[in-house]
């Protein structure tokens, strides 16, 4: 299949979070099957290096006014990638906020990147069997191509509309559907998200569990009558891990590789971060977290329920991630109050992420809300058993203790007291040495290749085109 990716970051060129990695995982894997992807992106400006003197220029029509932009051409690793450039909108630090807030014009240049991909994908000359948008950022791509170029050669191809974050849906004011030349559906308002919901020809988000959470208030966040409506055309396909990057026998970023055969390489690995970060050698176990410090991910119940916690055992805790201001200056009282067994590490380093997987006993991942996450795939491939909030892909992908077969440990309330007796949980069952490497080894055993979610969307593919062709 001739496959088109909208998206707004990929893996290896531009990234904010894990929509980055799944354009990523998802692309390759669909490659390595036979299939052709293309990737538009926006032409950010840490990208202008991949410009070239040889570029296509696009004009056309936005809101009755022209506008215009130029797309580089280039491939890497088996993908072809199209870059729209445009400096006014493109050109700045960072893709989507200054750091605080979301950019003004955020509505004006997604809906120009989207309506760009779309004439770039008909002057392309290639034959697109499907066109699979990715996020908010992509969603005006929906409208466009069903009210705007149902005459052209892409009136038959299908639009497949990924959610990989469902809080994040771009509402703006009403003054914006003129602008954009959006017609009002549901209401004035314009909202980015439900605008691919009523147009896209198939919709999917990152895990079935996420998917079922959607259809009701209030993990919809106000979309629940659409997400209902649109039902039958609604799948949940878990994202996959990329395994040639994050498995311990070959990551590059480890002093010693390890598999679940061999453990003695995570030996190592807990050794050296400890004393990278000044942590005792010792017996007790090792709890990690990396993440984004927000909300979504727990920390206003995380933060009490360490705080306590750590009164009470000797366990160690390292954290690493940038985010709200209110969480980073609680993590660093932590740190202060808790000197000997708490790290607060401000800030992100991939290599660093690696490491504090394999040197984990345990990893922390108590999401209030979570589409499907990936450090949980991660954590169980390199023995660092996850610790999660049993919600959408974690849920789906982590068989909590004492379960048969399980995999890591799992609550369900958000809120302090669950998480504080679910660390005590976890300290009761690393106490049980045989109990615990049992988990391990079951975590290390399982397998969320992309391959099989790759499969899995080939098939929405083929529904979407059969659709279309009725």
């Amino acid at each position: 299949m001739q496959i088109l990716f909208i998206c707004s970051e990929y893996e290896g060129l531009i990234k904010t979070g894990g929509l980055a990695d799944a354009c990523r995982g998802l692309a390759q894997a669909l490659a390595g099957s036979g299939h052709q992807v293309t990737v538009v992106l926006p032409c950010y400006a840490a990208l202008y290096h991949y410009r070239s003197a040889n570029y296509q220029s696009l004009y056309f029509d936005l809101a009755s006014r022209g506008v215009g932009c130029a797309v580089h051409q280039f491939a890497l690793d088996g993908i072809n990638f199209a870059l729209v450039e445009h400096h006014e909108f493109f050109q700045r630090d960072r893709p989507y906020d200054d750091g605080e807030h979301g950019y003004s014009d955020n509505p004006l240049r997604f809906a120009f990147f989207a309506k760009a991909a779309l004439q770039w994908a008909l002057y392309s000359g290639q034959q697109f069997d499907i066109i699979h948008g990715h996020d908010w950022q992509s969603a005006a791509a929906a409208y466009y191509l069903k009210q705007h170029y149902q005459h052209s050669a892409l009136a038959k191809v299908p639009f497949v509309f990924s959610i990989h974050n469902g809080a994040y849906q771009e509402r703006c004011a009403a003054h914006w559907r003129q602008e954009l030349d959006i017609e009002p559906t549901l209401s004035t308002e314009l909202n980015f998200l439900a605008t691919a919901l009523q147009y896209a020809d198939k919709i999917n988000t990152v895990s079935q569990g996420y998917r079922d959470e959607l259809l009701t208030e209030p993990m919809a966040a106000g979309l629940s009558a659409l997400y209902q409506q649109r039902a039958a055309d609604f799948s949940g396909i878990l994202n996959g891990c990329d395994y040639g990057v994050w498995h311990p026998a070959i990551d590059r970023y480890l002093p010693a590789p390890f598999d679940a055969d061999n453990l003695a390489g995570k030996a190592r690995c807990k050794t050296v971060v400890r004393s990278e970060l000044a942590l005792a050698a010792s017996k007790v176990p090792l709890f990690v977290g990396v993440s984004r410090l927000t909300g979504q991910k727990g920390y206003d119940y995380l933060l009490p329920a360490l705080s306590h916690w750590l009164d009470t055992t000797s366990a160690q805790v390292v954290i690493m991630g940038t985010g709200e201001a209110r969480y980073c200056q609680a993590l660093e009282q932590l740190q202060q109050q808790h000197p000997q067994q708490f790290r607060f590490v401000h800030g992100f380093s991939d290599a660093m992420a690696h490491q504090l997987e394999a040197a984990a006993d345990f990893f922390l991942m108590p999401s209030l809300f979570e589409p499907c996450g990936l450090n949980q795939l991660y954590s169980l491939r390199y023995g660092a058993v996850p610790i999660v909030r049993l919600t959408g892909g974690l849920k789906d992908t982590v068989q909590p203790w004492p379960a048969r077969g399980a995999t890591g440990i799992g609550f369900t309330e958000p809120d302090t007291r669950a998480m504080y007796d679910t660390l005590q949980q976890a300290e009761l069952l690393y106490s049980k040495r045989d109990s615990y490497k049992r988990v391990q080894q079951n975590g290390m055993a399982q397998n969320f290749s992309w391959q099989s979610s790759a499969s899995q969307y080939l098939a929405l593919y083929q529904q979407a085109v059969g659709s279309s062709e009725q």
